[in-house]
Formats: structure tokens, sequence, C-alpha cells
């Protein structure tokens, strides 16, 4: 392709570089923004499950709260002396006294063990208390009178004796206006016809006594709106009530619960909501949805910082890398230059700390064995040119010497010297025989001939010391072998064990054949040795050995056993030729 082209044209340097730099860049990129894209999502549901927990906890002290003024109420309701105050008739000013005195202790008690109770008020047509936990006055004689003329108490006679949340703005019974209240209409426990009302006023504190202990959200305001009307804030914004009215219908509007991004006074908020089930209040949070996009922001800027020195580590490491690999590389060529116009290399080390360093060193090596071994061939050839003319020059010497035998023979049978003439026709023999024309290969038949010209020699020099028998497979003289392996065995077993013994003894030579191995057994009935004290020793054997193993493998070879004053045993196992 054209555009590869260029890059094709530059140094390795430069391609691996490039190639580090880009095979680094793409996954960090690609981590990068997955990074911050995961990280961006975990904050967002992070704020969104924190400040889900925080409704809920805050739901459930509110519904905890709703459940202790609730039972408030039913212990006023259930009181046998507070029905009694409420419906007693007659004229006995001392048995009223004593009706109001118990029903205010009674209520004293339970507004001083709730602390966020401003005033608990019982009535009813005929007489009506308020117990206060703040001292201040009272906006009406007859509270009793004008209770029953609004609206809100209209609402809590029509749900007959269920409590209910109401909201005091419609009148006051004390001057200083009342956050919340709770109203119930009293009804007798025998007939169930209602007898007075009950209204509970909360303070403000009961919030913030509720709250004190829940984590808010950091620079977000938290809010209870009752009715479209803010009844606690958390008062981070300074102001009594923190939105303007048309910000407070879109909130008082919104589900009952769920997460929502909107703006308020112009500025961006996350907005979690959560609606009690008794109260019907709506708890809100709002988080300014710049605290959560500076977490984000703060998350980019350290991915792309982490992203940049990763990516400089990158390229350094290239660099290190390329101008380490260049170097060796380098040097390899060098050498390479050096080997192809056969210089001495010299001086030159490769570190093998990779893969190219030890290239080069083996690559090193491998040229001074070549150099080695190239001028032990030179060697090799000089030698093997002089050999050929020595073998030139000596080659009129063993046919000058059969002839001369020849020779020898004839005078000796002239003069009847039956013995010279034996020794002199076997050791012509012999000597004819170990020519074999040059080849190194000859028969078995030609060997064990070999063999016995050597064995009738050695009788006529030991005066018929021993006798020999040869027992040979029929067939196998005419299979091929290695000259020159049983003649020294056989001489082995003369001058080892025969000429070493008294009395005359006696040789077995043994030849067969199986599939793939020619056997034969030399055996003599000397002195033998033993073993395990000494071990058959001689240049004979061991050439016979080598010789063996390096035609035939090393499967193959000679094998001594020997027990003193018995004898030796010598197996020759070689394969057949083919």
């Amino acid at each position: 392709m054209k555009w590869t082209k260029p890059f094709l044209a530059i140094s390795i340097r430069s391609k691996i570089i490039i190639l580090c730099i880009i095979s680094s860049l793409v996954p960090l990129v690609l981590i990068a923004s997955f990074t911050f894209i995961y990280l961006s999502k975990a904050i967002e549901h992070k704020f969104s499950d924190t400040t889900t927990n925080l409704l809920s906890s805050i739901n459930w002290n509110i519904q905890t709260f709703v459940n202790d003024v609730e039972g408030i109420s039913k212990l006023m309701l259930s009181s046998r002396d507070v029905q009694s105050f409420l419906t007693y008739n007659k004229d006995n000013s001392k048995e009223i006294y004593r009706l109001q005195t118990v029903t205010r202790d009674f209520a004293i008690n339970m507004t001083n063990n709730k602390s966020y109770i401003r005033y608990l008020y019982v009535g009813s047509p005929q007489r009506e208390l308020i117990v206060t936990n703040q001292w201040d006055a009272l906006t009406n004689d007859n509270i009793y009178g004008a209770v029953t003329h609004s609206q809100w108490y209209s609402q809590v006679d029509d749900i007959q004796g269920r409590g209910i949340w109401l909201n005091s703005d419609e009148f006051h019974i004390l001057k200083t206006p009342d956050l919340l209240l709770y109203g119930k209409r009293l009804n007798n426990l025998d007939t169930l016809e209602p007898i007075g009302l009950m209204i509970i006023s909360i303070d403000r504190r009961v919030f913030d006594d509720m709250f004190r202990d829940i984590n808010k959200p950091a620079n977000g305001n938290l809010l209870i709106l009752e009715q479209g009307r803010v009844i606690y804030y958390n008062a981070q914004t300074g102001t009594q009530n923190p939105l303007n009215e048309q910000d407070l219908k879109a909130i008082s509007a919104l589900p009952d619960k769920g997460t929502q991004i909107q703006t308020i006074d112009g500025e961006q908020y996350v907005i979690t909501f959560d609606t009690n089930a008794s109260t019907k209040w709506k708890v809100v949070s709002m988080i300014p949805y710049n605290s959560i996009n500076s977490e984000i922001a703060f998350i980019r800027n350290l991915t792309i910082g982490l992203t940049l020195v990763a990516f400089l580590l990158a390229a350094g490491g290239a660099f290190l890398i390329s101008d380490r690999i260049t170097k060796q590389l380098t040097l390899l060529t060098s050498v390479a230059w050096k080997a192809a116009r056969r210089e001495e290399i010299e001086g030159i080390h490769f570190k093998e700390k990779d893969e190219i360093g030890r290239i080069g060193n083996q690559f090193i090596r491998i040229f001074r064995n070549n150099s080695e071994l190239t001028d032990k061939l030179m060697e090799a050839k000089l030698k093997e040119k002089e050999a050929e003319l020595i073998a030139l020059q000596s080659h009129i010497n063993p046919h000058f010497l059969y002839n001369t035998l020849n020779s020898v023979y004839m005078m000796a049978e002239k003069i009847g010297a039956k013995n010279i003439s034996k020794m002199v026709m076997s050791l012509s023999n012999i000597f004819k025989l170990s020519l074999n024309n040059g080849e190194y290969i000859t028969t078995v038949g030609n060997e064990i001939e070999q063999v016995k010209n050597y064995l009738e020699i050695q009788n006529i020099r030991y005066y018929g010391k021993f006798d020999v028998e040869i027992d040979l497979e029929p067939g196998i003289e005419k299979v091929s072998m290695l000259k020159l392996l049983i003649q020294p065995l056989v001489e082995n077993a003369i001058y080892h064990g025969i000429e070493l013994k008294e009395d005359k003894g006696s040789i077995f030579i043994r030849g067969r054949m199986n599939e793939s191995e020619l056997l034969f057994e030399v055996e003599d009935d000397g002195v033998g040795f033993d073993p395990t004290i000494a071990r058959p020793r001689g240049y004979a054997l061991k050439n016979i050995q080598e010789r063996i193993q390096l035609h035939y493998g090393q499967e193959y070879g000679i094998y001594v056993d020997s027990s003193p004053g018995v004898g030796t045993k010598v197996k020759l196992v070689i394969g057949i030729m083919k």
C-alpha cells in the first residue's frame, strides 16, 4: 500500500519508537475514556444513592416521630380523667377542679417527656385546658369556639376521630405562629360520640434533633414541605424560605418519589424527593449540580494527567528500548560484515540480557567454530594428500614382501623343511588376506581363513600347545563384515590364557547368525581371571570396540566373561551388512 512506503523506508529505531507510541497511546486513550465515563456514572450514582438513603433515613425518622405523636393522642383519648374533664356537666366546682388538675398533670407529663411539643390543648363546649412548654400569651379566651368556627376544624371533624396534620396559618392559639399542628376529635369511649378536640403544636426543634445525627448533603439544601409550605429547611441559605413562590410550586408539583435536575433561581440542582405516606410531607434534597460536576471535572483532569504521565513514560521507554535494540543490531550487523569478509572477530561481546545479545554471542561462537573447522578441514586435506603420496610410494612394499615369502616357501619345500614352509605359507596367506585389495570390508570366510593361518603359525611356535575347534553356521561364510575383528581376540586367548597354562589347552571359535546380527564366540580354557578384580585391558580390545561401534552402532560390541582356572569367553556381536 502507498501509505506504508514512507513507514517502511525509515530506520528500525524510528519504526520501534512509532509502534511503541501508537501501541501504548491507543490503549491509554481507550482506558482513560472508559475510566472517565465509568467514574462519572459512578459519582452520579453515588450522589443519587447517598441522597436516596438520606431521604429514606429522614422518612423513617419522620414516621417514628408521627407514630410517637399519634401514641400521645391515643393516651389522651384513652384517659378516663380526660374524658370526665371534657364531659362533666354538674355544678360541682370541687370536682371540676379535681378533674382539671388531674388532666393538667397528665398533659404536663406528656409535654415534659416530649420536648418538641410547644403546647397540648384539649377542649370541649363545657371547658378547655392548654399546657405549654414555652410561655406565651393566648390569642383568644375561648379557644374552642374560635377553632370550631374555622375551616381547619371541619377537616378534623370530617375524618371522625382520626388524627390529621394541619396548616396553622388560618388561626393561632398562641401569639407566636405554630410550625405544625396535629389535630384530633375526641370521642366518648363508650358511645363514640364526639366530646371535644385535641391539638398538639410541634416545635421546630423536633427536626433539628431528628436530623442532628444524619449526614446532610454537602453544599445542598434539605427541605420538608407540607401542603406547599416549607416547614423545615437546613438553614444553609440563611433565609426563612429558600425558595421563591414559583420554584416552591414547581417542587410541590413533583411526584411522590424520584430524582430530577431542575433550574432553581438560575442555578441547576439535582433534586431528590420522597413523600411520607402518613403525613404527605415531601422531603426534598437540593444539591447544586456544580458540586457533582466538580468531582467529575476532578476525575477528568486526573484521568488526563495520568494518561499524559503514562504516555510520557511509554514514550521514554520506547526511546530506551529502541536505543538498546538498535545498538545491539548495529553491532550484530558489523559482526556479520566481518564474518562475510572472513576477518577476525576479536574484542566484540554482546550483553546477553535479551535475545539479540544471546543471538549475537551465539553467532560469534558459531563463526569461530566454523573457522576452526575450516582450518582443521584444510589441515586434514593436506594430510590426506600426504597419506596418498606415502601410500603410492609404499605400494610396492606389500607385493615385494608377498613375492619374497613365496620364494622362501619354494626354497623350504625343496630342502624338505615342512614346518618352515607351513609357517611361510600361512604368513603369506595372512599378509594377502590383510591387504584385501585395500578394502576394509571382508567376508566371514576370509576372516576365519586368516584366523586359521594365524593359529597354524602359533601352533608351530608353541609346539602344538593347544587344539583348535571352529564351528560355523552353514552359509555364514559369505556374509560381509569388518576385517581383523576375530584374529585379535584369538591372539588374546593365546597370550593371556593358553600361554600361561602349564598343560595343553583348547580354543573354540563359534559363529552364528540371526535376522539382524552376527554372533562370534572365542573361548579358551586357559588360566582366566577374576572380573571383579581385574578388567580386560589392551589396545586390541579397545580398538575393536571403537571400530564396531563406529561402523555398526553403539548397541554392538564385545563382551568378556572369565573365571580363574576355568578360562575366558569373549562374545563379539555385530550387525549384518546390506
